[in-house]
């Protein structure tokens, strides 16, 4: 876990726990929050994919940001 990785689930849980990626883009640092069970990925076509934030993940933007 990095001080990134802290700020892009408190910036997602504040936008209402949902980030939407389309394209060819870099999704790195929300896979980094998929392996760390902060957000779940759903595929919604062949180059897109929508991250929603689970429990943990909203409790750790929570706890983390107080």
């Amino acid at each position: 876990m990095q001080d990134e990785d802290l700020k892009l689930i408190r910036q997602i849980v504040a936008s209402g726990g949902r980030k939407y990626t389309a394209g060819n883009v870099d999704r790195g640092r929300y896979d980094r929050l998929v392996d760390l069970g902060w957000l779940t990925p759903f595929k919604t076509n062949i180059s897109d994919v929508e991250y929603q934030a689970t429990d943990k993940g909203r409790a750790v933007a929570v706890a983390k940001g107080s």
